[in-house]
Parts: C-alpha cells; structure tokens; sequence
C-alpha cells in the first residue's frame, strides 16, 4: 500500500492478478488512478498476484499469496476458488476496518464476495457476462449446461447489487434483459497519440521486419474468451491465395501452442513480449492491419480502442465491437 488514508468512499473489489497487461486488469487501474487525479478516496483490494512492478497512487490491499497463483490467464481454477474463499473472510476484515461508502465489485467473483458483506452498499461493475464468457472454458457437449448456470449466477448477481454498471453498451443490453436500471459507464481511457509516419519505418527495423512485408497484429492475451485459434487459418487461407500475411504476436501470455499451430499452417509468426506503452506503440506501428477476435461478447476490448486510436485499419469479429458504432467506419 503507497498511500493511506481513513475511510475511503469507494473500495474498489477484484478478484484477479493485479496488475496485469490484459484489458479487464487496464480499465480498473484507469478508474482507480481517475479517481485518485480527481481527488476522490478510493481504495482496491485484489490478489497479491502481480504481472510487473506498480506503484499506485492510491491504496492497493492485497488478499494472503497462499495457495501462491503465478498463472495470469482469465478463467476458472481450483487455485483460484481456494484464493477467492480467502479474499471472503479478508475482505470482511478490511470493509470493518476501512468502513467504506460503498464496495464497488468488479467481475462476478469479487461480485459473489461483496454481496455477502452486510450494511454495505455494492456497485456490481460487470466487465462480461457469465453467460456468455462461462462455456468457452469447458467442453461443447457442457456448453447448454455451463450457459444456463452462468445465466442463473448473472441473474442473482444483478439482481442483488444495490446498482450495476456495465464496461460496454453491448454488455447493458444483455444484462438489461435481468435488471432495467443497468448502466453504462464509459471507463476513463487515456488515448494514445496517432502512429506517424517516420514510426512505421523505425519499429520495423528495431522488430526485423522488412518494409514491403504485409503484417498483422494480434496484441493481447492467448485464454479461451479471445477466440485467437481462428487466426492462423484466416492467414493460411490468404496465403493459398497468393496474399501471404506475416503475423506479429504481441503477448504476455505463453505461446508455444499458438505458435506451433500457426507454423502447421505455414503461417509467419512473431511472437514479441507484450509490455510497456513503448512495446505496444512499437508493434502497433509495424502493422498493416490489427485483428481483434473475440468469442463471448459484452466485454469491452481495449486492444481495439488502442489500435484505433493510433490510426490502425482493424480486422473485427462482430461479438469483439461491444456496441460501439462503428458501422460504415473505414
């Protein structure tokens, strides 16, 4: 913890890895250093997982490293549940202790713990839906199953929480059909500055890519939600048809598998450690063409706001636009 002071108005709740290079872990650092820049007293309680080095400006509480997590990919685990159980009978503590305004719960694990916290007003921040993200993580044949148990968890989740706020339109749409007071709250995203021209030519020398090779990017993270298997076949299929695309990976996530299937496919890959806004401005300035897939929708992408931002062309499947109007966008 940086910064101490009693009483914080808002105690901000995630059970995951924190912080890490991957959009939900991104959009609450961006509200929790908004609020602290704006003055507000605001606190976050979340794992002690890290996936680099941060010091923020405002409290940072983290739940006991036992069971130790060093997996940073999304989804469920027993590691996690175990961690969870943990992150319930120390979040008790620390709401007696901090007596916070309000217990803002990020995602429908810190949701689950929030809510059994008494005399407290919770804000349910959706970041997806369970319904739709739960299926991706288990076999085909479960998927009916896993599909009616993420809705039931939804449903009590939205109804329960004194308010729930959504990171994407397209995600208030589908929980309005629980709940109608469902909000949508635009996260407080800093954009990044267009690529210039003089940047193409630079990064691709620093990277080893030729300047006539025609390149494609996927920054972000390898779990099952992202739907990135569809990637290698799209450029195999180019390739058959004399376009060969050289793919640039930008990830934090392991890659061997990713990587083998793409080579199986003849396909060009280059895998390059996602980090830092210099890694990120450096990669995105290489490319032709950004793609962002994505098999659960209602989730916000951010490596789509980033890509746009810079001035990248992007590759989007319909269920990666979260509602945005981007229709007739060229």
């Amino acid at each position: 913890m940086t910064v101490a002071f009693p009483n914080p108005r808002a105690l901000h709740v995630a059970a995951l890895p924190f912080p890490t290079y991957q959009g939900t872990q991104a959009a609450i650092a961006a509200m929790l250093e908004a609020a602290s820049r704006d003055g507000q007293r605001a606190a976050l309680f979340t794992y002690a997982t890290a996936g680099y080095a941060y010091r923020p400006e405002y409290p940072l509480h983290r739940a006991g490293d036992l069971p130790k997590l060093r997996s940073l990919r999304s989804g469920p685990s027993l590691r996690k549940l175990i961690l969870d159980a943990r992150m319930l009978f120390e979040l008790h503590a620390l709401s007696r202790r901090l007596r916070p305004n309000v217990v803002v719960a990020h995602h429908v694990e810190a949701a689950s713990l929030a809510l059994t916290l008494r005399d407290t007003r919770v804000v349910f921040f959706a970041h997806t839906d369970l319904a739709a993200e739960l299926p991706v993580y288990g076999h085909p044949a479960l998927e009916p199953f896993l599909r009616t148990a993420g809705r039931t968890f939804d449903r009590t989740l939205v109804r329960r929480a004194a308010a729930v706020a959504t990171i994407s339109e397209t995600l208030r749409a589908r929980l309005s059909q629980l709940r109608s007071d469902v909000h949508f709250v635009p996260i407080p995203w800093t954009v990044p500055e267009p690529i210039r021209a003089s940047e193409r030519v630079e990064s691709r020398l620093a990277l080893g890519i030729t300047q006539t090779d025609k390149v494609a990017l996927y920054a972000g993270n390898l779990d099952a939600y992202q739907g990135v298997e569809v990637i290698p076949p799209a450029l195999h299929a180019l390739r058959l048809r004399g376009k060969p695309v050289r793919l640039l990976l930008a990830t934090a996530s392991p890659s061997a598998r990713f990587d083998r299937l793409c080579r199986s496919l003849g396909v060009s890959v280059q895998c390059v450690a996602l980090g830092d806004e210099a890694v990120r401005r450096r990669v995105h300035a290489a490319a032709d063409l950004a793609i962002v897939p994505r098999l659960s929708p209602g989730g916000l992408p951010i490596k789509l706001l980033d890509a746009l931002a810079r001035g990248l062309p992007c590759a989007v499947v319909p269920t990666a636009c979260a509602g945005l109007p981007l229709d007739g966008v060229v």
